[in-house]
């Protein structure tokens, strides 16, 4: 086909262009490449292949694609969820603006300086519609009030601008503005004016055959479109929305191919009016113009065709192109640069991965706005596997199968015989090779339930494959190997959940809003004791082998540092010891303790012992506030009295917290006054305050086990729901854990 009938006998595009299974597969935000060119700076120009390359520096227009880009994955995922630098790539706008000038610089070099006075119009143009989208969804007040601050200085250089490209990309950005801030009448002003100017210059040149600002049709093309249907539909223009839908339709055309395909006209030599088209070469940055375009076009009209043009638009990144190869790297979550006649250009620079993953997460964006929430699996029940065939898997297995919407299936252990065995017993799949697993299309979650010196490697090689991962505790058993593992989630937009299934018992929420109210004071001591029962573990088990495990501390003691950390905030570790079991040839340290401070006043004290009888086996927490004592007992805290002195404020507020509880009173005291450090305050009775949940602790444990798979599950269906334990508690823990068996050990920093 040569280039003057690429587009010619294409279907007109108000009628949807053929397509194959559309929306399905739905596209992973996939965040590695932008996270791999962001340094401390801001974010690199050019890779060489999927490499940084220094050589170019930075420039303004990435690092306003890159703020985009994290405004939308937070608007996705919530602030928590928040993975791309989002506060370093204001910081590089808010750098980058010139007080002489009055204008935004556009390039700098890798040694951090500036290499002109003043970028170009596009440029400060594409940092004002960063800036008002950061005005309108930053997660934080203090990342909206610079932006605010910036986009206010810049309206400035916004007066000045004379390109057409520069006006939309500003429209756009004023248009964010003034959904936060509708009365602010510079911005709107200014508004108008971009709106009149694309406007105008349509009216003035466009004709029926032509429907155009110019007689050649260059770059960023389809974003003109964007600006006259987002200036129409809140100027209440009907020319406008017209006039953008009519060139959205016309540019469809030139770029449809005969099969349905998008075939982007091509930088070298653009279509100019009455010749043919330039076929290549094509940028990524077209691409992403046309899917935003389309959506936005779909969000106006209602018109489900829009959904399905974007989504052809969006299949050329995969393959769906005129040389058939993808430009999504699936081995770096890049974007390579262009399509040139003879293949891709295999560099993956900030402007073209930042083009795939925007429309990635505009797609994700549409979808929940209009179709529904956004789901990481396919329809239907999420499949499960499981890494390691042990007791407490099996023990998982049994408490997950209530839940709806999750189907066991697949199992793998270093030891094939122990795999298979499991997998006959629950009618899973049993693998050899870990790998086979991972990559098994019907698992979209692994279940790690190794020992924990396995946890980082197995997780990593889940995550990489795409598939969420819940890992037993500990995270790992180094910092660094934590690390990695986050890394890796955050990379490919996937949840690491960590099985601290204490802070899903009847209890966890209960004593962190009791404790948040004040009403029994500011907590001052704590004291943490678990005696375990060691019959389980014979000397041989690898719970004793610290190169495997971890040691008492890592395996065993994160449970309750993330725990108790959750209910009074962050840690330092003050001391710690270690016992070595008497009278043994194999060593065993079945004994550690450690102090740690929260905050400047309240301090806990934590003991954990393995040599009890199964019959004694016992864990209760006390602390000591300023008004009462707390006690808490169960493996997972499902007990609990309070003796406290109370006024009648305090007490109720108690009451609300844990309506089901026995409050009794057992002495009045009326008239009298409590002293607490110095001051006094009015109480009126002394309480005893009693809750238990009757279950047995089997059920309790099972219950708890089950409610945090639960809301794994809810954040893989929703990426906005806020679980109650992720990945940096695990690391948290970790590091606690870390430290005081590092003290113990009498070993130096």
């Amino acid at each position: 086909m040569d280039d003057a009938a690429i587009g010619e006998a294409a279907p007109h595009p108000t009628a949807p262009p053929p397509r194959h299974t559309p929306w399905e597969p739905f596209p992973q935000i996939d965040l590695r490449q932008t996270l791999r060119l962001s340094d401390d700076t801001g974010i690199f120009q050019h890779a060489v292949y999927g490499t940084p390359d220094p050589n170019h520096g930075y420039c303004i227009d990435d690092n306003a694609r890159a703020l985009i880009a994290a405004l939308l994955h937070q608007r996705l995922r919530g602030a928590d969820g928040e993975a791309l630098p989002l506060n370093r790539y204001v910081t590089f706008l808010a750098y980058a603006w010139n007080d002489d000038a009055r204008a935004f610089r556009n390039f700098m070099g890798y040694d951090r300086h500036w290499l002109e006075d003043e970028g170009s119009q596009d440029s400060q143009a594409r940092t004002i519609w960063a800036l008002g989208l950061a005005v309108n969804h930053a997660p934080r007040d203090s990342t909206r009030e610079l932006a605010y601050d910036l986009i206010n200085k810049g309206m400035e250089a916004v007066e000045r601008f004379a390109f057409l490209r520069s006006h939309a990309f500003a429209l756009i950005g004023l248009h964010e503005l003034l959904q936060f801030k509708p009365d602010h009448a510079r911005a709107r002003e200014l508004f108008e004016r971009c709106a009149d100017r694309l406007a105008t210059g349509y009216s003035e040149h466009a004709t029926e055959d032509w429907p155009w600002w110019e007689d050649v049709v260059t770059y960023d093309n389809a974003k003109l479109c964007h600006a006259m249907l987002v200036g129409g539909q809140a100027l209440g223009r009907a020319d406008m929305i017209d006039a953008g839908l009519t060139s959205l339709k016309w540019l469809l055309k030139m770029q449809t191919a005969e099969d349905g395909r998008l075939s982007i006209i091509g930088n070298n030599g653009w279509l100019q009016r009455g010749k043919p088209r330039a076929r290549f070469d094509q940028q990524p940055l077209e691409a992403y113009a046309m899917v935003h375009a389309c959506l936005t076009a779909a969000r106006q009209t209602g018109d489900k065709a829009w959904e399905d043009h974007a989504w052809v638009c969006f299949e050329w990144f995969r393959g769906r192109n005129d040389l058939g190869l993808s430009l999504y790297d699936e081995e770096t979550g890049g974007c390579q640069d262009g399509l040139e006649p003879d293949g891709v250009n295999r560099n993956q620079g900030a402007e073209s991965t930042l083009a795939y993953l925007l429309s990635v997460l505009e797609l994700h964006l549409y979808r929940e706005e209009n179709l529904g929430r956004v789901t990481a699996a396919p329809p239907g029940a999420i499949g499960y596997a499981v890494v390691g065939a042990s007791k407490f898997a099996d023990f998982c297995l049994d408490a997950y199968r209530p839940i709806e919407g999750l189907r066991p299936a697949a199992v793998w252990n270093r030891t094939p015989q122990r795999a298979r065995t499991f997998a006959e017993q629950h009618g899973l799949t049993a693998y050899e090779a870990l790998q086979d697993l991972v990559e098994d299309p019907n698992v979209q979650l692994v279940h790690i339930a190794s020992t924990p010196a396995q946890h980082a490697e197995q997780a990593i090689a889940a995550l990489r494959a795409g598939k969420h991962v819940l890992c037993e505790k500990p995270i790992a058993t180094t910092g660094a190997d934590a690390q990695r593992m986050i890394d890796a989630a955050a990379e490919r937009d996937l949840r690491l959940g960590v099985n601290f299934v204490m802070r899903h018992g009847p209890l966890a929420r209960a004593i962190t809003r009791l404790i948040e109210s004040n009403a029994l004071g500011a907590p001052l001591r704590g004291v943490f004791t678990n005696l375990a029962g060691d019959s389980g573990l014979p000397p041989g088990h690898w719970f004793w082998d610290e190169a495997v495990s971890g040691g008492i501390f890592i395996e065993h003691g994160v449970h309750f540092f993330d725990l108790v950390r959750s209910w009074l905030g962050e840690a330092t570790v003050v001391d710690a010891f270690r016992l070595r079991r008497p009278d043994t040839e194999d060593q065993i340290i079945d004994q550690v303790g450690a102090t740690l401070r929260y905050g400047p006043q309240t301090t806990v004290a934590f003991y954990h012992g393995f040599h009890q009888s199964p019959h004694l086996d016992r864990q209760d927490f006390r602390l000591a506030f300023e008004r009462g004592e707390l006690t808490v007992e169960g493996w997972v805290a499902a007990e609990l009295s309070i003796r406290a002195v109370l006024n009648e404020p305090q007490a109720e507020q108690i009451a609300i917290i844990l309506p089901d509880a026995e409050i009794e009173v057992v002495r009045r005291l009326d008239g009298e006054t409590a002293s607490r450090r110095g001051r006094v305050e009015p109480v009126d009775r002394e309480v005893r305050i009693t809750w238990r949940d009757t279950a047995d602790k089997q059920t309790i444990y099972r219950r708890a086990v089950a409610a945090l798979m639960e809301d794994m599950l809810e954040w893989v269906r929703d990426r906005r729901h806020p679980v109650r334990v992720t990945a940096q508690d695990g690391r948290a823990a970790l590091a606690l854990a870390r430290e005081a068996d590092r003290i113990a050990r009498g070993a130096t920093p």
